[in-house]
C-alpha cells in the first residue's frame, strides 16, 4: 500500500495529457476527461462495487487526490475524500438507452474544478432492466488501458493485483543509456519536423467559443465485424488493424470534403508500453505517440493509401520512431503547459498539427463477459478534446463487435456532418466504398 503522505509526481506521459487538458480547460471546457461506459443487462452487486472501490483508494491514493503544483512539477496530493459510487435512476417514462447517454454526457459536460473536483469518479446509471456503469477520469490520472484494467480489478476484487509500479516511459528511457536517449531524441526532431511540414486538413473551421461535447455510437454486428476484421488484415495485416480504421476515417474525411482543405491528413494515436496482458500498472499514463500522416491525393484512392500507411508504420518500427518520442515527452515535462502546447499542436505554418484524435482500446474482455454477474451488452467512449480540431473517434471490440465512439464538439462540428462523416466510414468499413 503506498504512503499516501507522500505525492505522486506525474510522470512525461502524464504531463503530455496534462498539457491537453490545460488547452482544453483555456478554452472555456471543462478539461481533458475522459469516459468509459459498460451497459449492463441487470444491476451488478452495487455493495461488492463500493468495497472494491474503498479498497483501491487505500490502495492508491491518487484515485481520490487533487492536482497541485510542487516546484517546477506538477503531483497528485492525497486528500481524505472517498470514492464514493454515485448511483441515480432512470426517470419514469423515459427512454431508459437515451437517458443514460445523455446522462454519461451531462455528466462529462460539467464544470469542473481541478483544485476542487475528484480525478475519478464512478456512476451508475439504473434503468428498469439493468444500466449502465460508467468510469470518467482526468486523463492526467490514466490512460484508456489503464482504465480498462481498473474496471478489471473492480469485476475480480483481487488486491494483491494492485502492486505499486514506477513509470514504464521513465523505465524504458533509463534502461538505453544517454547515447541511444540522445540519438532516439534527434530522431524524433527530425521526423516531428516532416510530420508539420504537410498541412493538416481539419474538420472544423471554428477555433474558439463556447463547445458541448456530443457522441454519437456505432455497433457493428458480429457478422460486419468480422468483415472489418478480415478487410482489416487484408489491408494492413496483423500489426496495423488501427490503420485499417484510420486509412478509413481519413477517406471519409475527404469524400465529405474537409471544411478546412489543405495538403494532407495527420492522425495521432497512442501506443501501450504495458507488456500484452499485464495486469498492473493502472495508474499513470503509459504510452507513446506515433503519426499516421498522408496527403489528400494519397486519401483519394483506397488501396494506395492503405499501402503508404502500412508502409509509414513498418519504418517507424525499423527506425525505432515509435520510442523516439518517449525523449522528447521527458524533455516536455520541463516546458510551461503553454509553451509545451505549441510544440505539441502547432505545424509550421501556425496551424493545427491533428486533423482528428484517435484511439483504439483493442478488445475488451470481463470474466464470463460479465462484470459483478451483471452480462455486459456493450460499451462505448467518451472523450474531450481541443478545438481544433473538435473531433475524436475511439474505438474497441467487445464481443465480437466493433464499436466506434465519436465525440465531436459542438456547434464547431454539427449534426449534418457528422452524419456525413459515419455513413461514409460504414462504407469504407465494410468495403463497400466505390
Amino acid at each position: 500500500m503506498k504512503d499516501a503522505t507522500v505525492p505522486v509526481r506525474f510522470n512525461p506521459a502524464d504531463y503530455f495529457t496534462f498539457v491537453l487538458d490545460q488547452e482544453i480547460r483555456n478554452a472555456g471546457m471543462p478539461g481533458g476527461y475522459c469516459g468509459f461506459v459498460l451497459e449492463l443487462d441487470s444491476v451488478p452487486d452495487l455493495l461488492l462495487l463500493q468495497q472494491r472501490l474503498d479498497i483501491l483508494s487505500a490502495h492508491f491514493p491518487q484515485a481520490t487526490a487533487r492536482m497541485e503544483r510542487r516546484g517546477n512539477h506538477y503531483a497528485w496530493v492525497a486528500t481524505t475524500r472517498r470514492l464514493q459510487l454515485e448511483c441515480e435512476p432512470c426517470p419514469p417514462n423515459e427512454d431508459a438507452a437515451s437517458f443514460c447517454r445523455q446522462r454519461a454526457l451531462e455528466i462529462i459536460n460539467r464544470p469542473a474544478s481541478m483544485d476542487t473536483t475528484q480525478p475519478l469518479s464512478f456512476h451508475w446509471l439504473e434503468q428498469e432492466k439493468g444500466g449502465a456503469l460508467m468510469l470518467c477520469w482526468m486523463h492526467p490520472l490514466l490512460d484508456a488501458r489503464g482504465g480498462q484494467m481498473l474496471l478489471n480489478f473492480l469485476n475480480r476484487g483481487n488486491p494483491d493485483a494492485l502492486q505499486n509500479s514506477s513509470s514504464l516511459v521513465l523505465q524504458k528511457l533509463s534502461s538505453w543509456g544517454l547515447s541511444k536517449t540522445i540519438r532516439l531524441m534527434f530522431k524524433a526532431i527530425r521526423h516531428n519536423a516532416r510530420a508539420n511540414s504537410l498541412d493538416s486538413s481539419l474538420p472544423t473551421t471554428m477555433e474558439q467559443g463556447a463547445q458541448t461535447l456530443r457522441l454519437r455510437v456505432r455497433r457493428y454486428s458480429p457478422e460486419q465485424s468480422a468483415v472489418i476484421f478480415r478487410l482489416a488484415l487484408r489491408h494492413t495485416g496483423l500489426a496495423g488493424k488501427s490503420l485499417y480504421t484510420i486509412g478509413c476515417f481519413m477517406r471519409a474525411m475527404e469524400l465529405a470534403g474537409p471544411p478546412v482543405p489543405k495538403a494532407g491528413y495527420c492522425i495521432p494515436y497512442a501506443f501501450n508500453l504495458r507488456k500484452q496482458n499485464a495486469s498492473t500498472p493502472l495508474f499513470g499514463n503509459h504510452i507513446g505517440c506515433l503519426f499516421a500522416q498522408a496527403t489528400r491525393e494519397q486519401a483519394r484512392n483506397r488501396s494506395e493509401l492503405f499501402q503508404h500507411l502500412l508502409d509509414q508504420y513498418r519504418q517507424t518500427v525499423r527506425q525505432e520512431l515509435d520510442f523516439a518520442y518517449l525523449p522528447l515527452m521527458w524533455l516536455g515535462q520541463y516546458l510551461s503547459p503553454r509553451r509545451y502546447a505549441r510544440q505539441l499542436r502547432k505545424q509550421h505554418s501556425g496551424g493545427e498539427l491533428s486533423s482528428c484524435w484517435f484511439s483504439d482500446l483493442g478488445e475488451v474482455r470481463f470474466e464470463n463477459t460479465a462484470f459483478l454477474t451483471a452480462a455486459v451488452k456493450s460499451m462505448f467512449h467518451l472523450s474531450w478534446v481541443t478545438l481544433p480540431p473538435g473531433l475524436a473517434l475511439l474505438t474497441g471490440q467487445i464481443n465480437g463487435q466493433v464499436v466506434l465512439s465519436y465525440n465531436y464538439l459542438h456547434p464547431a462540428i454539427d449534426e449534418n456532418r457528422m452524419e456525413r462523416l459515419m455513413t461514409l466510414m460504414d462504407a469504407e468499413l465494410l468495403g463497400e466504398s466505390a
